[in-house]
């Protein structure tokens, strides 16, 4: 290689090193140009070398061929030689001479082996980078969803939150989740695709990949009876792909198992909780569905409001709590149809710490109990026990102290008949910012009008 410089044929060869350098030192800085370089490389080579025709094929990734020529192919190449990445094959070079069966000279030979091993670096320096970040971004999906799904017991929120997390970070335009047959959850795909995915095969052990019109597939088990799916148009999904798919459907299995005991559990203990409230609410003249209309109001404002979902589930559960500590009240008190004079209403008085100390002793309810004392409290600081007001009340025991007046003064009590709708909606607004926070009292009136009437909720 010494004295290298344009020869006798014509050929230069330090401008063709020159040339590979270059392109070497730009795809290690950006694997993505890798098109780009190798045609600079092929096309630096076919003037350096003065060929007829030159044209390189390489597979530089699962989703990559490159193919470039420069001039026209003879009858025949007269040099061709394998690209190598240790012992496999990636490509392959080819040339032949300007004049048709004319013979390359020693130094064209030369440059075609030398242009060779440099495009072959060039290649596997690309592949390198890109399985790189291919297989980071892959984890990253595997580790996002497993962290994600770790955390969530909501089902559709696991769900949608998987998802997402999956088409983002391995690149697909589209997805589903299937549960018994059904479409469970959905992203970016149309009727057309989701009823396809319906009428498609079971998902089997190993991961699914197929068309489903013109879209790429890729699918996972989810458990015995679910499968997750991605949808891509521009490529197929690659074995690393599968292997990422896999991992996420299998996280996902464990998780929703979590997710449909915790759902049990919460129906379970629900249940019990309405249960036992409408037992305690028969003793003040009222009756359980006085805590079904509160539960169900409560939760839609709470939810209106832009409460996070374990603040939502928490309003639900005071919401049919919150009067629990009455079990302390002697049931002459409870029904007596006229005005509590002063020592009776001082017993009265202390429901709410009753109810806050029996929840206080129930694990995770630390919020319920604290609602349940504070939920007669008023918003200008006048109320009981605590004397607490405006922000110093938790959301949730300003939104069921609302609630709870609504509904009371919409229905018949021991005391008085029940009001009309809009009734007790002017007195909800009369006693915003006294008694009630006025925006629970806003999104209260919305909601009850949307719903129709009281009865309704």
């Amino acid at each position: 290689m010494m004295g290298l410089g344009v020869g006798r044929d014509g050929v230069d060869l330090r401008g063709l090193m020159q040339a590979i350098a270059r392109a070497g030192e730009q795809v290690s800085s950006d694997p993505e140009e890798v098109e780009a370089r190798l045609q600079a490389v092929v096309s630096a080579a076919h003037g350096s070398l003065g060929l007829g025709y030159l044209g390189l094929e390489a597979n530089v990734s699962e989703h990559l061929r490159v193919e470039v020529e420069k001039g026209r192919a003879g009858q025949g190449a007269t040099f061709e030689e394998p690209l190598v990445r240790g012992s496999i094959r990636i490509g392959v070079l080819s040339a032949s001479p300007k004049e048709t069966g004319a013979a390359l000279s020693d130094n064209q030979l030369l440059g075609l082996r030398a242009v060779t091993g440099c495009c072959a670096l060039i290649v596997d320096a690309a592949q390198a980078r890109i399985l790189a970040a291919t297989r980071a971004a892959q984890t990253s999906a595997v580790q996002l969803a497993s962290e994600a799904m770790g955390s969530i017991l909501d089902e559709d929120r696991l769900y949608n939150t998987v998802l997402v997390l999956t088409l983002e970070l391995l690149d697909a335009c589209g997805g589903a989740l299937l549960a018994g047959g059904e479409v469970v959850a959905s992203l970016g795909l149309d009727d057309g695709v989701l009823l396809g995915l319906r009428r498609a095969d079971a998902v089997g052990p190993e991961s699914w990949p197929r068309r489903l019109g013109d879209l790429h597939a890729l699918g996972a088990p989810v458990g015995v009876d679910g499968a997750l799916f991605l949808f891509r148009g521009h490529r197929e999904f690659g074995r690393s792909e599968h292997a990422s798919l896999k991992l996420v459907a299998r996280q996902l299995a464990r998780s929703r198992e979590r997710s449909l005991l915790y759902a049990a559990n919460e129906k379970t203990t629900l249940d019990a909780i309405l249960a036992l409230s409408a037992a305690l609410e028969t003793r003040d003249g009222t009756t359980g569905e006085h805590i079904k209309r509160t539960q169900i109001l409560a939760e839609k404002v709470a939810r209106a409001m832009g409460l996070p979902p374990d603040r939502v589930k928490d309003t639900r559960y005071a919401a049919v709590l919150h009067d629990v500590g009455k079990i302390g009240v002697p049931d002459a008190l409870l029904g007596k149809p006229g005005r509590l004079d002063a020592c009776e209403w001082e017993i009265m008085r202390r429901h709410p710490e009753i109810g806050a100390d029996i929840l206080g002793k129930i694990g995770g309810f630390e919020r319920i109990a604290r609602t349940a004392l504070t939920h007669h409290e008023r918003f200008d600081g006048k109320g009981y026990p605590g004397g607490l007001a405006g922000q110093e009340i938790p959301i949730e025991a300003r939104i069921i102290s609302a609630v709870d007046a609504f509904d009371a003064m919409t229905n018949d009590r021991p005391y008085r008949a029940a009001m009309r709708v809009e009734e007790a909606l002017s007195e909800l607004v009369r006693g915003a910012g006294n008694q009630f926070d006025p925006g629970v009292v806003e999104v209260l009136i919305t909601m009850v009008r949307e719903l129709g009437t009281g009865e309704d909720t």
